[in-house]
C-alpha cells in the first residue's frame, strides 16, 4: 500500500510537471518563431540589464523545475534597478537533466529557444516581466533578448540577425545607423546608446 501511494504521488508530480511544460510549449514556440527587433524588445522589457552573471543554480518549486540566475547589475537602461545591485530571477527548466536518486532521470531541462546562462559572462538582458502565477521570468523574444559582451562587442546567439531590421532611422546618429548594416557583433557602447534611445529613458 505504501509503495502504491508513493507511486501515485510520483505519478501526480510527474503529470503536473509534464502538464506545465505542455502548457508553456505553445507560447514558447510562438515566441521563438516570432523575430523581434531591438525596438520591440526595448518596449516589451521590464528592465534592460547590463551586468555580470555571478550565479547559476537550479531546483524545483512546487514540482516546477527552474534555473535561478543572479546578475550583478552595472546599469539598467530603464532606470528601475540600482547600479551594483544584484538581480535574481528564475527561468523555467533545469540547467541540465538531473538524476532523481532512484534510478530515474528528470529530463525537464531549459526548453530549446530559451536563454542559457553561464557564471562569469557579461550580458545585456532584456527582461520580460515575471509570470503572474509562477513568478518565472525570461528574456524578451527568448534567446533573442540575451546578448553577450566580449572584447567590447555584443551579440546574441543568433549573431544579431533581425535585431536592427525595421528601425526608424530618422533620429539615429551616424554611428547608430552604422549598426543597422553591421553583420554580427557590434560595438557595445554604441549599442547601449541606441538601446537607451529606444527605451525612452535615455536620450
Amino acid at each position: 500500500m505504501k509503495l502504491r501511494t508513493a507511486l501515485s504521488k510520483l505519478s501526480c508530480a510527474s503529470a503536473f510537471a509534464l502538464g506545465t511544460m505542455l502548457t508553456l510549449s505553445p507560447a514558447a514556440n510562438a515566441m521563438k518563431l516570432k523575430q523581434q527587433n531591438l525596438q520591440e524588445m526595448a518596449v516589451e522589457s521590464q528592465s534592460i540589464i547590463a551586468g555580470q552573471v555571478v550565479s547559476v543554480t537550479d531546483g524545483f518549486d512546487n514540482n516546477r523545475p527552474y534555473t535561478e540566475v543572479t546578475i550583478q547589475v552595472s546599469s539598467d537602461a530603464k532606470g528601475k534597478l540600482k547600479d551594483d545591485s544584484n538581480y535574481t530571477f528564475r527561468q523555467f527548466g533545469l540547467i541540465k537533466p538531473r538524476s532523481m536518486g532512484n534510478g530515474k532521470v528528470y529530463l525537464g531541462a531549459t526548453p530549446e529557444g530559451f536563454s542559457k546562462w553561464r557564471e562569469g559572462e557579461q550580458v545585456i538582458a532584456f527582461m520580460y516581466k515575471p509570470a503572474s502565477i509562477t513568478g518565472f521570468q525570461t528574456t524578451v523574444g527568448l534567446a533573442q533578448g540575451k546578448f553577450v559582451v566580449r572584447n567590447g562587442k555584443v551579440e546574441n546567439i543568433f549573431a544579431n540577425k533581425g535585431v536592427f531590421e525595421g528601425l526608424d532611422t530618422s533620429s539615429l546618429s551616424a554611428e547608430q545607423q552604422n549598426l543597422l548594416t553591421t553583420p554580427g557583433a557590434v560595438d557595445v557602447g554604441v549599442f547601449m546608446d541606441l538601446v537607451g534611445k529606444l527605451s525612452g529613458v535615455q536620450q
